[in-house]
């Protein structure tokens, strides 16, 4: 099958008119919309917005000021999420460096007995592969000053609190996932719960991290990772994994405190702002949830 063939702003502003019924007032405004969002990005926002009977064209009454406010609300609802989900990140890196170099000494990230067997569907040990990593982005950031010392004085080598901070969200998610039980239980217990938990909702998080950092649509997305919610959240799981339940798991690790507060009151502000233009339901939110969370 053939390609489809570029269009220009103003063909772009036709096709939306003529072949997707999407209301456009002002093709001057319409221009300056496209020259922002790729037309293909924006496309995306009208999910949920189509014709029952016509899956081409939109509901008469959707104008392309509404895809574009939804396409600002997700990128300042992906901003406020980004800021706290960071926090998290790099409490959690603390954590574990601070475990692991205590019980085992700086040097733990050397020595693969310090940590369970796991392969992957290859064959690879676990182990290697998060070594391969941070190999990898060792090299990648050999410039920075750092970096630097540790080649010169150390001969290339890093104690796990200096490691932890080169390793990616999912490679740390995989260090977490290759720790001896009784390591993941104390690591869990820092944040009142139980390796079970912990390692799914590391897993969810680095998820949402990665799609809010590389400007992917998450309104309106279902998500690959099923969260693993405590028996009184257990109604908030729907078919779809859509992004309410991980601010369960968000409130959950941040144990409601300030952070929390803090985020609660972006979202909320954010909501304010875009108020009509998104629809609760299709981010996996009940009505209650201002209870909720």
């Amino acid at each position: 099958m053939e390609l489809k063939p570029a269009l220009n702003y103003d063909d772009q502003i036709t096709k939306l008119k003529n072949e997707h019924n999407l209301s456009i007032y002002d093709d001057a405004f319409a221009k300056e919309v496209l020259k922002k969002v790729n037309y293909y990005r924006l496309s995306g926002y009208g999910i949920g917005f189509k014709k029952f009977n016509n899956i081409e064209h939109y509901k008469d009454d959707i104008t392309i000021e509404h895809l574009f406010n939804l396409y600002c609300f997700d990128s300042q609802f992906k901003n406020n999420l980004m800021r706290t989900i960071e926090q998290i990140e790099i409490e959690l890196r603390t954590q574990i460096a601070y475990h692991l170099s205590i019980k085992y000494g700086s040097d733990v990230l050397m020595h693969e007995d310090n940590f369970i067997y796991k392969t992957n569907k290859k064959g690879q040990t676990i182990y290697s592969i998060i070594n391969e990593n941070l190999n990898k982005e060792i090299n990648r950031q050999r410039n920075k000053p750092f970096v630097k010392h540790h080649l010169r004085k150390y001969d290339g080598k890093f104690p796990i609190w200096v490691s932890v901070e080169l390793m990616s969200f999912g490679n740390l998610s995989s260090l977490f996932s290759i720790l001896k039980d009784e390591d993941q239980k104390e690591i869990s217990n820092y944040y009142n719960t139980d390796p079970k938990y912990l390692k799914n909702w590391i897993l969810c998080l680095v998820e949402v991290r990665n799609i809010c950092a590389h400007y992917t649509r998450l309104y309106n997305m279902p998500l690959k990772e099923n969260p693993r919610l405590y028996s009184e959240n257990e109604q908030y799981k729907g078919k779809q994994n859509k992004i309410f339940p991980i601010l369960l798991i968000i409130k959950r690790i941040l144990n409601s405190n300030d952070q929390w507060k803090s985020l609660l009151k972006d979202l909320k502000n954010t909501f304010n702002k875009y108020q009509g233009y998104f629809n609760f339901s299709f981010m996996g939110f009940p009505n209650n949830w201002e209870d909720a969370l």
